[in-house]
């Protein structure tokens, strides 16, 4: 079987997951997220970022790694600063997992994303992909719980990363 790294990087939250595939099959491996450092100079907190990417890659062995491409315009979040930002971070995972694999990761957006794993005509939302990409698995979403017990902002950044590495797959898939 081959094994995807999927990752949605952003400056507040990371997911991160490995799947794995062959033709017939595909099985949720080891989804988590990450938080980037908020406070430091920003190339000490983009180190960290980039170490953490660069020990998961060694530790998940993926064959591929399939990275959310970012995003130019934010509707009702499109500031200068917002852009300049997850841009960052996100070109500093990008590296981090050229430096690790020697190869640089499988970008898709976000719409190219929600199409390909779409289950009917209408795209589905932000916040229904962790019950689609379960629902494509044949799984119980594995949702992360905050500390009043209700279920965390950032199982929707790890449900975006199973939903990048499905993405990948339908693609390779595809391409045969």
């Amino acid at each position: 079987m081959k094994r995807v790294l999927g990752l949605d990087a952003s400056s507040t939250t990371i997911g991160l997951c490995l799947v794995k595939y062959d033709e017939a099959h595909v099985e949720l491996e080891h989804v988590e997220y990450y938080k980037p450092p908020k406070k430091g100079n920003i190339f000490e907190r983009l180190q960290k970022v980039r170490a953490y990417i660069s020990d998961k890659v060694e530790e998940l062995n993926p064959d591929d790694v399939a990275l959310e491409d970012i995003i130019l315009f934010m509707s009702g979040n499109s500031t200068a600063k917002t852009i300049t930002t997850l841009a960052v971070l996100n070109r500093t995972v990008g590296l981090a997992i050229a430096d690790a694999t020697g190869k640089p990761p499988y970008l898709y957006n976000v719409m190219a994303i929600r199409h390909k794993i779409k289950q009917d005509k209408k795209l589905p939302k932000k916040e229904e992909i962790p019950e689609l990409v379960a629902k494509i698995l044949d799984i119980e979403f594995p949702y992360k719980y905050n500390r009043k017990e209700k279920i965390a902002k950032e199982n929707e950044d790890m449900a975006d990363a199973i939903a990048v590495a499905l993405c990948h797959v339908y693609v390779k898939r595809a391409s045969k």
